[in-house]
C-alpha cells in the first residue's frame, strides 16, 4: 500500500489530468460547454495550489512561517469561496427577502446534483486547515474572503509543516472525489437535456461577478488563484487588463512577501500533465 505522501500526489496528478482535459485553451463560446471549462479551470488551480503547499510545507524557514501560514489561508479561503458560489449561485439557490425574487438564478431546479452532500464530506477537514492557518497567525476572518483581522494579544499556535501535510491528506480524498464528480455532472449534453435555458447562464455570471467584487479580497484571493492557474488554460476568463496589468502590477504588491512560493510553471513543478481517459 502506498504511503500517505504518494497517495496525495497521485490523487492530485489524476485529478489534474481530468481538469486539464476540459479547460485547455480559450474559453468556449457555447455556455453549456463553458460551464464545464470554467469549473475545470477552477479545479485545476485548486489542485496546483494544494500540491504546491503540500510539497513546501515541511521546508519553510522559521522566519517565513507567518508568511506561509497566510499562503495556506489563501488556499483554504479560495476553496471556501468557490464552494459558496456553487451553493449560492451555480448549482443551488438561496432564499431571499420577501421584496426580492424568491430564488437566485441557478442551474436547479432543472439540473440536479449531490453538491451539498459532497461539500459536507470534506467541510470539517477544510475548516480544520483554515482554522489552523489563522491560529498560526493569531488572526480571525475579515469581512471578505481572504481578509484577516488580528486578534489582540493572541497566542499564536506553533507552525508545524507535518501537521499541514496531514490535514491536506485528510482533506484530499473527499475533496478531489467531489471535484472530479462535478466535471462529470457538468457534461454539456447533460445540462442541455435538463432543460436549463441559455439565458440562465448570463444571469448566473452577472451575480457571480457582483459577488466577487463585493465579497472577495482581490489582493489576496484573486492574486493567489491567478498565479496557481496553469498556463495550458486561459481560465479564469477575466479581462486582459485585469489579468495582465492590474493583478501583477497593482494587486500583487500588498502581500508580495507571501508570493515567493508561487509555482514556476516553466519548470513543470508538478510534473507533466497525465493523459486522462
Amino acid at each position: 500500500m502506498a504511503d500517505a505522501s504518494t497517495q496525495f500526489i497521485d490523487v492530485c496528478s489524476k485529478s489534474r489530468a481530468l481538469f486539464a482535459k476540459h479547460c485547455t485553451g480559450r474559453p468556449p463560446r457555447d455556455p453549456y460547454v463553458k460551464a464545464r471549462w470554467t469549473m475545470s479551470g477552477v479545479h485545476a488551480f485548486i489542485t496546483d495550489s494544494l500540491q504546491n503547499i503540500y510539497q513546501l510545507a515541511d521546508k519553510i524557514p522559521k522566519h517565513q512561517e507567518q508568511d506561509f501560514a497566510f499562503f495556506v489561508f489563501c488556499a483554504t479561503q479560495s476553496i471556501e469561496h468557490h464552494h459558496h458560489l456553487e451553493e449560492t449561485y451555480v448549482l443551488l439557490g438561496i432564499s431571499l427577502p420577501p421584496l426580492l425574487p424568491n430564488l437566485v438564478p441557478r442551474l436547479e431546479p432543472e439540473f440536479k446534483t449531490e453538491v451539498l452532500d459532497e461539500h459536507a464530506a470534506f467541510a470539517k477537514a477544510l475548516t480544520e486547515l483554515d482554522e489552523y492557518a489563522m491560529a498560526m497567525m493569531g488572526v480571525q476572518k475579515g469581512k471578505k474572503y481572504g481578509l484577516t483581522v488580528p486578534i489582540p494579544n493572541a497566542t499564536k499556535e506553533p507552525y508545524d509543516g507535518q501537521k499541514i501535510k496531514r490535514l491536506l491528506e485528510t482533506l484530499s480524498v473527499p475533496l478531489f472525489t467531489h471535484l472530479q464528480h462535478e466535471i462529470a455532472w457538468l457534461e454539456p449534453d447533460r445540462i442541455r437535456a435538463s432543460g436549463v435555458p441559455l439565458s440562465r447562464f448570463a444571469e448566473i455570471d452577472a451575480l457571480i461577478d457582483q459577488h466577487i467584487q463585493e465579497e472577495l479580497d482581490a489582493p489576496s484571493s484573486l492574486v493567489f488563484s491567478l498565479y496557481h492557474s496553469p498556463p495550458y488554460s486561459q481560465s479564469p476568463d477575466l479581462p486582459w487588463i485585469l489579468k495582465k496589468v492590474i493583478v501583477p502590477w497593482l494587486m500583487y504588491w500588498k502581500h508580495r512577501r507571501c508570493w515567493r512560493w508561487f509555482p514556476d510553471y516553466s519548470k513543470q513543478p508538478f510534473g507533466p500533465v497525465e493523459q486522462s481517459p
